[in-house]
């Protein structure tokens, strides 16, 4: 360890002094940015004794490199105290997490359910791939607490550079960013936090109408592999891998109902089993633990054969982007351009079936409510962005059947007869008023309960017909 002259590639000496030294156990070399002076001895080795230039530049630069190294141990000494206050004030031991370790740091973390294999492989490889490029940039970077925002920064900047979608960027930063904020200590600067994400693009999937609907069931029938998983995701609106993955514990044919815990939420949902549903689980033999074994064993292994599988009954019934088909018929296509993005967006595909159920649900009049408890979703902003999408007709129509007749006269047009006169509807209001006040003077306490509970209804009518209620003038 010490200083060192070295080399370049066409073999001649490099005029700068180069320093060696150990910490950690850890070799370390470094550029002490000090030319090396007047004539060096011919063996060009440190040791050896060159002419007064060259000896003055030896001793600056064995000057910065004791600096260099008095610098490091005082910042070991630093890092020993901050972690003995860490520890006095927590009673946690602080140690430091490698970086190469950060993926199987990350799996550690404590979780209320357990990832699916397809996230962790996912997640993995977005940790793997920050910690190569880190220690590939800075090889005296060892453990988490080493990055700093300037390396954070460069590597989401190395990822828009790849032309990630938004959406695939935004998660790769809140993946590292959660990731920091749990493994690194208390109080810690997150080198991840103060990077904003990109606004992503949004490209909605879109629903089959009711005949479109019937024509890929006719077409799934010659595709006996996919067909049973495809009905059950257009009679139940449940996702790809929670179809594959149905076990007979959940299903309920006598009563007719699935309860199937979701595997992207974690929330129990209750479904009806429909006709065509029932009639292709009353066909299967009951062998084992999942419902369809042979598609969960490949959606395990692997998931973009049950798409390819479904992406095939699609073209069959006319879903299929130009490039792939034979003529020019084609009912609709399957992907759509991005803005941004190495891969095109999926438009037609098995969570179109989802997307589906939701807008055929919703526009024939179901109550937002029942069609959550077979989504499970929480929020009602989720299911009307991103499920409910009636075609234009669909619309309209339930505009036209909604919207007042006043509204429908195009062109400036009148009306065909004179518009109507309307007056306040008093209603049972005084009836209503009276039956309160015969309730309020009986005292029966066996009845107490009920009068309380009839009290309340009146009262409650009475509000309703208290409020403004137009009716026609006879």
């Amino acid at each position: 360890m010490g200083l060192e002259i070295r080399k370049g590639r066409d073999g001649s000496w490099r005029k700068i002094w180069y320093g060696t030294y150990k910490l950690n156990g850890k070799r370390h070399a470094v550029n002490l940015g000090v030319k090396i002076a007047g004539e060096p001895p011919a063996s060009l080795k440190a040791g050896d004794e060159g002419d007064r230039a060259f000896e003055r530049s030896r001793a600056t630069a064995q000057a910065k490199l004791d600096q260099i190294v008095a610098e490091a141990k005082g910042k070991k000494n630093a890092v020993r105290i901050v972690e003995k206050i860490y520890e006095m004030q927590t009673g946690e031991a602080l140690s430091s997490i490698l970086l190469g370790d950060i993926s199987k740091e990350w799996r550690r973390i404590p979780r209320k359910r357990q990832p699916s294999a397809r996230y962790v492989k996912q997640c993995t490889a977005v940790l793997d791939n920050f910690a190569a490029y880190a220690m590939g940039h800075n090889k005296n970077i060892q453990d988490i607490g080493q990055v700093t925002k300037n390396m954070a920064r460069a590597f989401m900047q190395a990822e828009e550079e790849r032309k990630l979608s938004p959406k695939t960027w935004n998660d790769t930063l809140k993946l590292l960013r959660t990731t920091f904020q749990k493994l690194l200590p208390e109080g810690a600067p997150n080198p991840f936090n103060g990077i904003p994400s990109k606004e992503s693009e949004t490209i909605f999937r879109e629903p089959f109408s009711p005949e479109e609907l019937k024509v890929i069931i006719e077409k799934s029938l010659e595709h006996d592999f996919i067909r049973p998983v495809m009905i059950t995701g257009i009679c139940t609106a449940m996702r790809r891998g929670d179809c594959c993955l149905l076990q007979w514990k959940d299903v309920d044919l006598r009563n007719g109902f699935l309860t199937v815990k979701t595997s992207k939420t974690g929330q129990t949902v209750k479904i009806p089993i429909f006709p065509l549903l029932s009639d292709e689980l009353a066909a299967l033999p009951k062998k084992g633990e999942y419902v369809f074994p042979e598609q969960a064993a490949m959606y395990r292994d692997n998931p973009d054969g049950i798409t390819w599988r479904v992406r095939q009954v699609l073209k069959a019934a006319g879903f299929k982007d130009k490039k792939d088909s034979e003529d020019d018929v084609i009912k609709g296509k399957v992907h759509a351009a991005r803005e941004t993005g190495l891969r095109r967006a999926s438009i037609r595909d098995f969570h179109s079936f989802r997307v589906t159920w939701v807008t055929l649900a919703l526009s024939a009049g179901v109550p937002l409510e029942l069609v959550q408890k077979v989504t499970g979703h929480k929020t009602t902003e989720v299911v009307f962005k991103h499920y409910f999408q009636p075609g234009d007709d669909v619309f309209k129509e339930r505009l036209v059947q909604a919207m007042p007749q006043l509204l429908m006269q195009g062109n400036g047009k009148q009306l065909a007869e004179p518009p109507m006169e309307y007056e306040i509807d008093p209603g049972p209001a005084k009836q209503l008023e009276k039956a309160l006040k015969l309730l309020g003077v009986v005292r029966s306490p066996k009845y107490s309960k009920q009068l309380k509970e009839a009290i309340q209804l009146i009262a409650s009518a009475k509000q309703w017909y208290d409020s403004t209620v137009l009716r026609e003038v006879s």
